[in-house]
């Protein structure tokens, strides 16, 4: 049975980043994660140095998320962190009004995923909870899907805004299977309280049934997330071990 890489995303620490990143980096570095995933903050580090950094701290890299005004400049530099870091993907995602704007999005998608192409990586769309909002019976999400390119237009799935958008994860999953390198896998006591999220194991989310059909698609990366903890370092070590549980029992 394959074995996915567990990486921890930057945001859970987003507050102790912006006061030391590179200590921060450092602590996170002995959690037992394999990777991390950045979340749009690069500590103002160049691409080559912030990779020679990672390096150190034997971390991979296990996503890239980044503003998608940048990613569709080709010349941009967020393609140099992309190739320094080896990412397996750059990302995005919108808060927008998905009822109007979801064209406007797909052409977004297209472009970016042709750019990143070019530039020898992938392009993948993180999801909330809003892009399942139905127009004219199908979900938006399901619009943009349908009309870009699997060869260049990837997803990163997050398990509990998919639950809290009334679509159940494997499904979701299993049907994607060939377009997703990462998951965020993330727990939450109340799907409609983004506040509540928690430390995987302890909420609602089913989160085993995932990680099941997760062995079944291309997902490279298992990426754990939790947007609130009162102190993301005690609630990453549990999480990172439910993680590592999973494998050992599957």
């Amino acid at each position: 049975m394959r074995k996915m890489k567990i990486g921890v995303q930057l945001y859970n620490f987003r507050d102790e980043l912006k006061n030391d990143f590179r200590g921060t980096l450092q602590r996170i570095a002995t959690l037992g994660a394999d990777g991390v995933e950045f979340a749009g903050d690069y500590g103002n580090i160049p691409p080559l140095e912030l990779a020679g950094f990672l390096r150190e701290l034997n971390l991979n890299c296990a996503g890239t998320m980044f503003k998608a005004d940048d990613l569709l400049n080709p010349e941009s530099t967020v393609y140099e962190y992309a190739e320094a870091l080896h990412t397996p993907a750059v990302t995005i995602s919108a808060f927008i009004d998905f009822a109007s704007e979801y064209g406007k999005l797909r052409e977004t998608c297209v472009n970016i995923g042709r750019i990143a192409e070019r530039h020898g990586t992938v392009f993948s769309y993180h999801n909330h909870w809003l892009e399942f909002t139905k127009v004219d019976g199908i979900p938006a999400m399901e619009r943009i899907l349908e009309n870009t390119s699997p060869e260049n237009v990837f997803l990163e799935p997050d398990v509990c805004w998919l639950t809290r958008a009334g679509v159940n994860p494997s499904d979701y999953l299993r049907k994607y299977a060939r377009r997703i390198r990462q998951i965020h896998m993330k727990d939450i006591r109340a799907p409609e309280e983004p506040e509540t999220t928690t430390e995987l194991g302890k909420g609602v989310i089913d989160l085993k049934s995932a990680y099941k059909t997760a062995l079944e698609t291309s997902c490279e990366w298992l990426i754990y997330e939790q947007d609130y903890a009162k102190n993301p370092f005690e609630s990453a070590v549990i999480s990172i071990e439910y993680l590592k549980k999973m494998q050992r029992n599957t």
